[in-house]
């Protein structure tokens, strides 16, 4: 399994006006599509689940500098979705995933490390609204 970043360049006969750029961290930005948050900016491939795993992830990425409560919906909207009774361990799961993928990223020296970056943000994210997670979830 790799992951590799679908860059903006002629990515569906976009131009730049279809794209919204995030900060990652002090030392990154990245391009994200306006209204593609499932199939961009990352492609898993390689796997029986490639297009599950691509969805999740890009869904996740594209949260970056969106609200609070956008990541809190996407999350327990993914959580009734799964097959995890356990808020707690879901969210440990979700980062746990994001984690083995950083060992499978795959492109030029600068393409891997912007990834690392961004799903090193993503986790950063996620562990950042873990108590109101677990809170909205328990009751939704």
């Amino acid at each position: 399994m790799f992951v590799v970043w679908k860059r903006p360049d002629g990515y569906h006969d976009a131009t730049p006006a279809d794209f919204r750029v995030a900060e990652i961290g002090s030392k990154a930005r990245i391009w994200l599509h306006e209204s593609d948050h499932q199939s961009y900016p990352f492609r898993i491939s390689g796997g029986w689940q490639e297009s599950d795993a691509t969805q999740r992830l890009n869904e996740m990425v594209n949260l970056l500098g969106k609200s609070p409560n956008e990541w809190l919906s996407l999350l327990i909207k993914s959580f009734h979705h799964s097959m995890t009774d356990d808020p707690r361990a879901f969210l440990a799961e979700q980062i746990k995933w994001l984690g083995e993928l950083q060992n499978h990223l795959k492109g030029d020296t600068w393409e891997v490390e912007i990834m690392a970056q961004v799903i090193t943000e993503v986790c950063t994210q996620l562990s950042k609204f873990e108590e109101k997670f677990i809170l909205a979830a328990g009751k939704a």
